[in-house]
């Protein structure tokens, strides 16, 4: 019986494969997207890849679905009741515009239920826990009964502590679901049990809108999976890096909005790791997007809220900044003359004018065939012919030569993501120089190293078939289940005592068990949410060593302090705001990747490439004829199936024993 594990990740314009086998072997495929119905994509990859599903044991998804359903705002009609006199949470939100401070027609993105779909209710939950006005659970169905019958498929249930106190959340939920069982609901004290009303609402309402659109499509993969005679375990990334089962996925979510994105820094730090690099950025180019990490000591930064849309979610997630710039991104010029690439992307269907499916626009993958970057015969490893002609003749609608044309593109996507890289670099007080890029996705090595000589990094690690990196980081993700108390109070040697371990490790083990981890296996760690008494934003911190004393506590927020904003005090007090546990269930089985197997000289062919404005002298390689030690001085492009490597003049490019390329500025 074939067994083993396997990650379907699917994004903008490719859907990936990768398989391990029982014995940690790999086999990869990819095929097109089909946005129209995600799952048509993920059924293909496994039906060409050859995997028989009625003896596999694991797969692992990564999709896009929740993300498209909230950017378009094609979720499940939804209704949301919550305390009276808080009917407007969602609408008048906070101050906070989302860096657009200087944007005169400021226009706020909007909440993903309208106003004459928001109830309320008689009830009041205090800010200790306690019941204040019991729930009128008659009204509050009648409430429910009437938004039903406007039309809502979804309810969120918001009411005002219910974080402290979640009893008339469940009394209204739990009538709600006996009483309407086809209607889809979500609660605040299930979905984001922490104070600050606005961003819980608004977290409780995306889940509500999107949730019903995430069950129905993994009803639907289910469905294709199980006529298929798989008979194993899905499981789904979570936005924090983390894999999750695909039952706890339809009720929860928000928690895989980020789950592409998230997967790809899973996979750069796991080739980062066995090539010995200690800090890293990950740099993620897709069809329609860059994404850009940080990974300092080869962990991923966690931010605790992620705005998609300008919409806060209160969901952990891997800190990632994500720039419209992908091998899809339009190239256009605007009302003032200048030229801009992306955010508008081709996508998948009709994709890069090159691609001859109809796409009619200027991209970046169409900018990098006139540049000879990418050569028509052998793209896709041979599988896909691009058309050359079609990209010569969309550059000349930019309105001028088309090497020109080209040229401009590739360095304004350039300059793209090197302020993406920024951002989470520099602009956080980082010195990125010390760290190694490590570049992937389809179009990532295209332009890793570009990028990199704009922010000063020396070093660029492009892994084994990068196009992949995105599906092979589900295989290498652990499971993990992410909790969340609010409890404010200052800091004092009870904050993390034994008997508050002891109640925080409980409500780890339990909630693991109930959705279906392994008690024996998981690995329970706890962290504090802090700031100093007085302050509106709080930092986590993670403890290894526990019980931990009020000194202790203080001491480890006031590093974590001094590294985010430069400075800490010693004198002012500290308060803990939230607490958290994450339950971690390590994966089983190791990945086995070959390294080189080539040996002898690689042939080489001659050709020229457009660079810096100029057409230069250059070499193609075939990735898979490099033996183990071999360097080769750029300029020169190396090709694969996932991917395309390019090594400017003034860098090296050598093959280390793993198989990866790393890449280096030349000494001269």
């Amino acid at each position: 019986m074939i067994s083993g594990r396997v990650g379907v990740e699917v994004g903008g314009t490719f859907t990936d494969l990768v398989w391990q086998r029982e014995d940690g072997s790999i086999a990869t495929h990819k095929v097109l997207s089909s946005p129209a119905a995600i799952e048509q994509a993920v059924i293909q990859a496994i039906d060409e890849s050859g995997v028989k599903l009625a003896g596999l044991k694991h797969l692992v998804h990564g999709s896009t679905v929740a993300t498209n359903a909230l950017l378009t705002r094609s979720g499940t009609a939804t209704g949301l009741i919550t305390t009276r006199g808080f009917r407007d949470v969602l609408e008048i939100g906070t101050h906070d515009r989302s860096g657009n401070v200087y944007e005169i027609f400021y226009v706020k993105s909007p909440a993903p239920i309208p106003r004459r779909l928001i109830a309320e209710c008689d009830e009041r939950i205090g800010a200790d826990g306690s019941v204040v006005q019991a729930l009128d659970i008659q009204a509050a169905w009648a409430a429910a009964e009437r938004l039903i019958a406007d039309g809502v498929r979804s309810i969120a249930i918001a009411f005002l502590h219910a974080y402290a106190n979640d009893v008339h959340e469940r009394a209204l939920a739990d009538r709600i679901r006996a009483r309407a069982p086809h209607i889809f609901v979500a609660t605040s004290s299930e979905i984001s049990p922490e104070f600050r009303e606005f961003e819980r609402t608004m977290t409780t309402a995306v889940n509500a809108f999107v949730g019903p659109v995430v069950k129905s499509y993994l009803d639907r993969l289910t469905d294709k999976l199980e006529e298929r005679k798989f008979s194993g375990v899905l499981q789904i990334m979570q936005s924090s890096g983390g894999i999750m089962p695909a039952g706890m996925a339809g009720q929860e979510a928000v928690r895989m909005l980020l789950s592409g994105p998230a997967a790809g820094v899973r996979g750069a730090i796991w080739f980062a790791r066995r090539c010995g690099i200690a800090d890293a950025v990950t740099l993620d180019m897709g069809g329609t997007s860059t994404d850009v990490s940080l990974a300092h000591g080869l962990e991923p930064a966690q931010i605790q809220e992620l705005r998609i849309d300008g919409l806060p979610i209160r969901s952990p997630a891997v800190d990632i900044v994500t720039v419209g710039a992908g091998g899809g991104s339009i190239a256009s010029i605007d009302a003032g003359g200048f030229m801009r690439v992306g955010p508008e992307s081709a996508g998948a269907m009709p994709g890069p004018a090159c691609y001859g499916r109809g796409g009619d626009k200027p991209t970046v993958t169409d900018a990098q065939v006139v540049a000879g970057i990418l050569r028509p015969q052998h793209f896709l490893g041979g599988r896909m012919a691009l058309l050359p002609e079609r990209a010569s003749a969309v550059m000349q609608g930019l309105g001028m030569p088309v090497d020109q044309a080209a040229d401009a593109v590739l360095r304004i996507v350039n300059s793209n993501m090197a302020a993406a890289l920024r951002l989470v670099s520099t602009a956080r007080g980082i010195d990125p120089r010390e760290f190694v890029l490590v570049a992937f996705g389809g179009a990532g090595p295209v332009h890793g190293a570009m990028i990199a000589e704009e922010v000063g990094i020396e070093r660029v690690l492009v892994p084994w078939s990068p196009g992949l990196i995105s599906a092979l980081g589900l295989l290498v993700a652990d499971l993990t289940l992410d909790l969340v108390q609010t409890r404010i109070s200052l800091v004092d040697d009870t904050t993390l005592g034994p008997d508050k371990i002891e109640q925080l490790l409980a409500l780890g083990s339990t909630a693991a068990i109930a959705r279906g981890l392994d008690a024996n296996s998981v690995k329970l760690r706890i962290g504090l949410d802090l700031r100093y008494s007085g302050q509106a934003y709080e930092i986590p911190v993670w403890f290894d060593e526990l019980p931990a004393n009020g000194a202790a506590i203080r001491d480890a927020f006031s590093r974590a302090h001094q590294q985010r904003y430069g400075y800490a005090r010693a004198k002012l007090g500290i308060e803990v705001v939230n607490y958290r546990v994450r339950a971690m269930q390590a994966v089983a089985g190791k990945l086995q990747l070959a390294g080189p197997v080539a040996s002898g000289t690689p042939a080489i062919e001659s050709g020229e490439i457009l660079h810096a404005g100029a057409r230069i002298k250059a070499s193609y390689v075939n990735r898979a004829s490099l033996p183990e030690g071999y360097t080769i001085d750029g300029p020169a492009v190396i090709e694969e199936p996932t991917s395309t490597t390019l090594v400017p003049p003034g860098w090296r490019c050598s093959v280390l024993k793993t198989g990866d390329l790393m890449l280096e500025r030349s000494a001269t």
